[in-house]
Parts: C-alpha cells; sequence; structure tokens
C-alpha cells in the first residue's frame, strides 16, 4: 500500500530532503504502481490474426482515486 502523501512526506528517510526530491519519489512510487496494475488487468482479444488491446482496460488499471 502507498503513502497518502502527507504520510510519506513525514517518513524519517524524507526529513533531509527538499519538498521537489520528496514530490519525484511519491510520484515515482505511483508511476510503479500504475504499470504493475496495468500489467495485471489489461485486457486483450483475439481478432482474425491480430490481438487487440482494450485500452479502457488500461485507463482503468489504476484510478486517481489511488493517489491521495
Amino acid at each position: 500500500m502507498i503513502p497518502s502523501a502527507l504520510e510519506f512526506y513525514d517518513l524519517p528517510e524524507n526529513y533531509e530532503k527538499n519538498s521537489i526530491e520528496i514530490m519525484i519519489e511519491f510520484a515515482k512510487l505511483h508511476c510503479e504502481a500504475q504499470r504493475e496494475a496495468i500489467l495485471e488487468n489489461v485486457e486483450t482479444h483475439i481478432q482474425g490474426e491480430s490481438m487487440i488491446i482494450d485500452k479502457e482496460s488500461i485507463k482503468n488499471a489504476y484510478p486517481l482515486t489511488n493517489i491521495k
């Protein structure tokens, strides 16, 4: 579970970092989680000899409500 922005900001390992560094690290955590969610949730369909990727399954794999 990824901590909220405030929880992440208050982690002891972030005490010596500036706000920009902390924001970048927080964003990276969510980008990594998003990638994993897409890999777990992407839906594909075979159509003839082609594989079709359901774009909606990618869009909905990691809701913005996960970022707090």
